[in-house]
């Protein structure tokens, strides 16, 4: 009776249900379609938050007027594109209200600027809110998942709580759940999302007293629970008194930015905006066209007729085109492509473990000197300096410090002259953007600190993504999907940033091909 009730056996068991996931859920489901495995499937999905399918970017915690980073065109490929697209248009009328009511100020004006590409189904140049998509995989998961249980090739069960342990005896898997139950599983599927960011100051997610509003995480309830909070915390704060920072100049604290000025009432108690980032610098939307024209990767181009070549040869000549397009004050929006496939073409040249050492030593790290963004995002930025509300430090976080008024500032590392100093302006709110983590640090989830340490998973050179094989395995039948697969080669190809919706898609068809020819062939 105790094993009745406590422990499950799953076939398949998805240890997290973000789109990485669902891809693969759908993927798996489009190949049983086609060809039907005689056994019957199990499938459980576990999942800490009751939100299933979309993860943290597309679901409910980052709410529903937060816009995507890049036009839809450039989000998502063909075909998947153009079967988004055809739901849109069904859906529009619900989502765009959703949108609307859920926005403000900022969300008004992208309804009204968009009203004609609304209004006649032209989504590709279109910035769209994230949550659309979020949607759409939540009910395309849902609707084959029914399918495919209405054909009696599947059976899933749901499970929202948190995998705290996984051992292996012999060829199964034990996974240890909150909720005082174990699953004993034939195959796992660790798809976790990105690693968490750093919690910059205590230990908290939010920390609010009569002067100080700081977020660690912006997303935890959720984005709208948040900001309801900082409500509460501006009800009784004189106007244009208080100054807010956001540490980070990622996608994150670009959204951060965007939100806080979404909202009238919140924008119009802030007398000042800023930015904290290593480098200072803003992600760039706008193309020069005149400056693309006239800009050539010369030293990546050099080395096109280099018959053997390294990593380090290629990164290196990556960041002296770099440095040259900021010399010339051309922004990553105009080089972004002609860089990438520079040095995208000479990666053919490098043989299995330079091109790994690629992937983990330098493919990210060329990335945060290429970020871009939409033009919604860098507009906000404009307005702000133009109102004289709006500074970007470059420096590193070092602390916050309370004076003897019981007045914050900020302590940072000064990029340029290598010195602490301390900002002249008082903080009064912080958001907490800074990049994740990494699989070394102590800070690590402890469910990945444990199959680290029972070596069913190893961290690879890159120290953001687990060393795996071509069934993108880390031990046998453990398998992983999403970014924490970061640092590995694939089909030929070197993957260092698993964020993006393409690689995602990739991946899991990959993975979904794996798993379904491993219980074919049984």
């Amino acid at each position: 009776m105790l094993f009745e009730n406590k422990t499950k056996i799953s076939d398949i068991t998805f240890i997290g249900s973000g789109i990485s996931s669902s891809f693969t859920i759908l993927h798996f489901l489009d190949r049983l379609k086609k060809q039907a495995i005689r056994k019957k499937i199990s499938i459980t999905i576990i999942d800490k938050y009751p939100e299933f399918y979309t993860g943290i970017p597309y679901g409910v915690r980052s709410g529903f007027s937060v816009l995507l980073i890049t036009s839809l065109k450039n989000f998502l490929p063909e075909p998947e594109l153009g079967k988004f697209i055809k739901w849109l248009n069904v859906n529009k009328e619900w989502l765009l209200e959703e949108f609307r009511s859920d926005g403000g100020a900022l969300s008004s004006d992208w309804l009204s600027k968009h009203e004609d590409k609304l209004k006649n189904n032209e989504w590709g140049d279109l910035f769209i809110p994230r949550r659309f998509f979020g949607s759409y995989i939540d009910q395309k998961t849902k609707k084959y998942i029914k399918e495919a249980e209405e054909r009696d090739s599947i059976a899933v069960n749901y499970i929202n709580t948190e995998v705290i342990d996984i051992d292996k005896t012999d060829k199964l898997y034990s996974l240890s759940l909150g909720n005082d139950q174990e699953i004993i599983s034939e195959k796992v599927v660790l798809s976790l999302g990105s690693l968490p960011t750093v919690h910059l100051w205590k230990k908290e997610d939010l920390i609010t007293n009569d002067n100080l509003f700081f977020v660690n995480n912006p997303y935890k309830p959720s984005l709208k629970e948040v900001f309801a909070q900082l409500e509460t915390f501006l009800v009784d704060k004189p106007k244009k008194q208080l100054n807010a920072l956001i540490v980070g100049a990622n996608a994150s604290g670009l959204e951060m930015l965007y939100k806080l000025n979404d909202h009238d009432h919140i924008k119009s108690k802030i007398n000042k905006f800023t930015l904290l980032s290593t480098q200072g610098l803003s992600p760039d939307s706008i193309i020069d066209e005149e400056g693309k024209k006239r800009y050539s990767p010369n030293n990546l181009l050099s080395l096109a007729d280099h018959e053997n070549l390294t990593a380090k040869q290629i990164a290196d000549a990556t960041y002296r085109d770099l440095d040259l397009a900021d010399e010339i004050h051309l922004g990553a929006a105009s080089t972004v492509d002609v860089i990438s496939k520079a040095f995208g073409s000479l990666l053919k040249k490098l043989d299995r473990e330079e091109l790994k050492k690629f992937a983990c030593l330098y493919g990210n790290d060329i990335g945060r000197r290429q970020r871009c963004a939409g033009y919604h995002y860098s507009k906000t930025i404009e307005i702000l300096k133009k109102e004289n509300r709006f500074d970007h430090i470059a420096g590193r976080f070092i602390d916050i410090k309370k004076n003897a008024d019981n007045i914050y500032s900020l302590e940072y590392l000064d990029t340029k002259s290598k010195t602490n100093r301390i900002s002249k302006d008082s903080v009064h709110i912080i958001f907490n953007c800074i990049g994740s983590t990494n699989l070394i640090a102590s800070d690590i989830p402890p469910l990945l600190k444990k199959v680290i340490t029972k070596k069913l998973c190893a961290p690879n050179e890159s120290n953001i993504g687990f060393e795996v094989n071509e069934s993108l395995e880390t031990s046998d039948n453990l398998h992983i999907i999403g970014p924490l697969l970061a640092g590995n080669i694939f089909e030929g190809n070197a993957v260092w940033h698993v964020e993006h919706c393409g690689r995602i898609i990739w991946l899991s068809e990959l993975l979904a091909e794996k798993v379904y020819n491993y219980f074919n062939q049984k």
